[in-house]
């Protein structure tokens, strides 16, 4: 190959390897076994990953999570009110059970004990039957709750989950009640328990059992065990496979719910597992709940003492702006590997144009929203950084011209106006009418003397030879006498 070409070639390559990775460069977890999963955070109330989690499925053993649920609402304010079982509860009881026997008295907290823990079926039956006075009217109240806390994809058909036709949850359900489980501290602390201890009844001598959640107990399996799990459930049946609701808590403090469902071991060519103590719903929820502890936590995006922007304000000789700063600290949940400087976007707006003082100290000025890759993440008031004294002289300047200003008197102004300008048109019309009234009036006739000829024909002498009589002065006829 060219010299040339490879030179440029090397220099390509140099120059993609300092390119900033994109904002959204997160991998998904390597799920292998389930079909059905999702990685919830609590804090933030936000799901990391997720996949066909709407989808309706058979709900095995988490089903136990809301009797439990709704067992501990019901003895709450007394865990040792004293149950004695019926042999009727228990017929028909398969599965896993914490080998209660007919007349055996417990206490509520005994038999909630070993449904948390153990996963007993038997103990689901008997607090049903206390709580609801049947198995099928405590069905009945956990469809209810599952309804009241929005689960849309459930249908609960008994207490335990045990394979039955008709029966289905949602991947998102049992998120919804493991976070609701989560907010009851007599939940977490028997689920985070290894073992609970029975005392001797009249039916049975003092035991230990142990829990089924290999994330919480060595007795059954090794593999799993992990300090940061502290619940939920853990079960498996024909129908829905593994499946597992477990709560886990982060070195940083965050808590996550992971579910898995419908896990299925695989099949060897001799029809062995890989280990005997391999679980392929455990793989998945371990390698989710890793997933979730390397990827994720929280950035700090903006401070109380970041400077925002510089705000104009009026009426003050001191000052011609004042400083906006966020009103609380910016801290949101992000995966690890998110670009800040591309993925974060901060829009503020302003309550006015320009700002009137006076303004004090921690004032809201406006508002700040902080997007991440487009999506809107938080909006914070922002706030004046520090006092604004107004002037009294600037006031009252202020408020004559927006006295002036104001569309009411601009309107009144308007108005006067035009009646001025008709006024000026209605006389000057007035006054040119009256001139051309003046110019065109006919002027008053004057009465003409006597004509000369009408004169001489009234001093025409009586003789027509004899000349008229003269007036003159000279005349003899008027001489005096």
């Amino acid at each position: 190959m060219n010299k040339r070409i490879i030179i440029a070639l090397i220099t390509v390559l140099m120059i993609l390897s300092f390119l900033p990775l994109g904002a959204n460069a997160l991998e998904d977890p390597k799920v292998k076994y389930t079909p059905y999963c999702a990685v919830y955070n609590i804090e933030n109330d936000e799901y990391c990953y997720e996949n066909s989690i709407d989808d309706r499925i058979a709900p095995a053993g988490t089903v136990k999570i809301m009797t439990a649920a709704l067992a501990i609402e019901y003895y709450a304010d007394n865990m040792k009110a004293e149950i004695t079982v019926k042999g009727e509860w228990l017929r028909g009881v398969t599965g896993i059970t914490a080998g209660f026997k007919d007349g055996e008295v417990l206490t509520a907290e005994e038999v909630i004990s070993t449904l948390i823990i153990c996963s007993a079926n038997d103990s689901a039956y008997i607090l049903a039957n206390d709580i609801a006075g049947s198995s099928e009217a405590f069905v009945t109240m956990m469809n209810e709750k599952a309804k009241d806390l929005g689960m849309k994809d459930t249908l609960y058909i008994n207490p335990t989950g045990t394979d039955v036709e008709g029966a289905y949850t949602s991947v998102r359900d049992v998120v919804t009640i493991s976070k609701y489980v989560s907010t009851f501290p007599k939940y977490t602390e028997l689920s985070d328990s290894p073992s609970v201890v029975l005392d001797a009844t009249s039916a049975n001598v003092q035991r230990t059992l142990y829990s089924r959640n290999y994330f919480i107990s060595y007795y059954y399996n090794t593999r799993y065990h992990d300090y940061s799990v502290f619940g939920f459930n853990s079960g498996m049946s024909g129908n829905a496979g593994w499946c597992l609701s477990i709560g886990g808590k982060s070195s940083s403090g965050l808590t996550y719910i992971v579910v898995v469902m419908g896990a299925r071991d695989p099949e060897t060519e001799d029809g062995e597992k890989p280990d005997k103590f391999f679980v392929s719903g455990y793989e998945d929820a371990k390698e989710l709940l890793n997933w979730a502890y390397d990827n994720f936590g929280y950035f700090t995006i903006i401070d109380t003492s970041t400077m925002v922007c510089e705000v104009p304000v009026k009426l003050s000789t001191k000052v011609d702006h004042v400083i906006a700063l966020p009103e609380e600290k910016i801290v949101l949940f992000l995966p690890l590997d998110t670009d800040l400087e591309t993925a974060v976007e901060k829009k503020w707006s302003i309550s006015d144009k320009e700002l009137r003082a006076p303004l004090s100290k921690g004032e809201k000025v406006g508002t700040l929203t902080v997007t991440i890759n487009g999506k809107e993440e938080k909006t914070v008031n922002l706030v004046a950084k520090n006092n604004v004294d107004r002037n009294a002289g600037l006031l009252i300047i202020d408020n004559a011209v927006s006295f002036f200003t104001h569309p009411f008197m601009i309107l009144l102004g308007v108005i006067i106006l035009i009646l001025i300008v008709l006024y000026i048109f209605y006389m000057a019309k007035y006054m040119a009418r009256k001139r051309q009234i003046v110019k065109y009036k006919a002027p008053k006739v004057k009465k003409k003397p006597p004509s000369n000829r009408k004169r001489s024909q009234t001093n025409k002498s009586p003789n027509p030879k004899m000349p008229p009589k003269s007036n003159h002065p000279n005349n003899n006829n008027n001489r005096s006498r």
